[in-house]
Parts: structure tokens; sequence; C-alpha cells
């Protein structure tokens, strides 16, 4: 399904899948160049990669982006603790192409203007993190922020690539979609991704009928809960 975009997010070294991004629960998928290479025999020509481990301050797994990055894909897009223009031009080198933004959007704006300036306005996606009170959450999903309304335009005022909703509330869990975004998608100028609880083809259908340009999948694909992989 060319709408799809699988996501593999690593820690310590493995592909794994969290539940609403909790330690600890969910999947261990194993080495993530090899996910990565099952996937795009499968015929997958997109990756979403998330290093949890940069996002949490307590390790990165580049190693393995870069390996990723050498698999033939035609897109790869990677976020997780990108906070200085130093890391972000070292994920550009390695044929990234978009690097993806949350927090520190709504953090440290200068420095996050000062890397969209050194690495190209094209090449950066925010992810607007969300759950059903309609707030942006930030700092590990532990903090909100403004409301999703909000957030889009402020994002739209960069004129940035794009921007991906993330439905925290469900992410992970296969427990559907936020069926109310499609009142979010009509805001968002540029690329629209959506990434959180998607757990059938009929929410894939829906998201890009209401606009959606692609659908980031994680644990509905390695559960076999739509057309994908069997990793099992």
């Amino acid at each position: 399904m060319s709408n799809i975009i699988p996501s593999i997010d690593i820690s310590l070294g493995k592909a794994v899948k969290r539940i609403r991004g909790v330690k600890g629960t969910g999947l261990i998928l194993g080495n993530p160049i090899e996910l990565a290479s099952k996937l795009y025999n499968e015929g997958y020509t997109r990756i979403h990669v998330v290093d949890l481990d940069a996002a949490e301050g307590v390790g990165n797994n580049e190693m393995y982006i870069k390996e990723i990055s050498k698999i033939g894909f035609d897109w790869i897009q990677v976020g997780g603790g990108i906070r200085d223009i130093e890391k972000a031009k070292r994920l550009v080198s390695l044929d990234v192409n978009a690097l993806i933004f949350s927090t520190i959007v709504f953090t440290n704006f200068n420095l996050f203007h000062d890397i969209v300036r050194e690495i190209g306005s094209n090449r950066v996606m925010v992810s607007i993190d969300y759950d059903n009170t309609k707030r942006v959450l930030i700092r590990g999903w532990k903090e909100k922020s403004m409301e999703v309304i909000d957030g889009i335009k402020k994002v739209n005022e960069l004129e940035l690539l794009g921007i991906i909703l993330t439905y925290i509330s469900n992410e992970g869990t296969t427990k559907g979609i936020d069926y109310n975004v499609k009142d979010y998608a009509r805001l968002i100028r540029g690329l629209k991704e959506y990434a959180g609880g998607v757990s059938s083809d009929a929410d894939i259908e829906y998201l890009k009928n209401v606009g959606f340009d692609y659908i980031i999948v994680g644990m509905a694909l390695y559960l076999n809960k739509i057309r994908g992989i069997n990793v099992g």
C-alpha cells in the first residue's frame, strides 16, 4: 500500500514498538537493519525511523540509521533527539530526506529556526503530538502546550515540508485513529502525515479520504492487522 510508511523505533540497538511510548511495553522486533530490509523487500519505499534513546537523552542509534539509509528506500524520515545543528547536519549527511522535530518547536523556537536555516526548510517536518484533550504534548509527552489548531497555525507560518499529526492517546495500541483529525487535516500546509492507533485498512482509507498523503504504521503492521509483512 503506497500510502503506508512503516515505523521503526530503535532503543538499545533493537527495533521496538511501545504502547503510548512507555518503555518496557509492546514488542521487541530485533535487529532494526534486518527489519528495514524486510520492509524494503516487501515493497515499501518509505520508512519512518525514531531514535528513542536519543529522544530520551540516554544514547543514540545513529549507526543503525546510517545502515538503514543504505538499503535503498526512496524516502527516509528520522526523528528523536535532534536538538542541535551538528546532529541535524550529521543525519542529513546520511541522505536522510526529512528530519522530524517536536518539542523544540514549542520550547526553543530560536534554536529550531537556526537548524531550519542550516539544513533547509524542505527537509524539516514537525510532529504535533496530541491527545484526546486536543492539546499538544511536549517533553516526552509529559507536558501540555498549546491547542492543536494553534500548533498547526504556528508551524504553517514557517513554510516547512509538512506536519505529522501523532495521536498519542492510541499510539501503539491498534485501538483506532482519531476520526476528528479530519478537522486538522484541512488546516495543514504541505505534506500531511498521520500516526497513532491505526488498526485496519479501513482506518487507512479514511485518512486518505480526508487528505493525508501518508499514514505511519507500526504496531498494526507488525501484528498483521493490516496488509503487511509477517515478522513472526
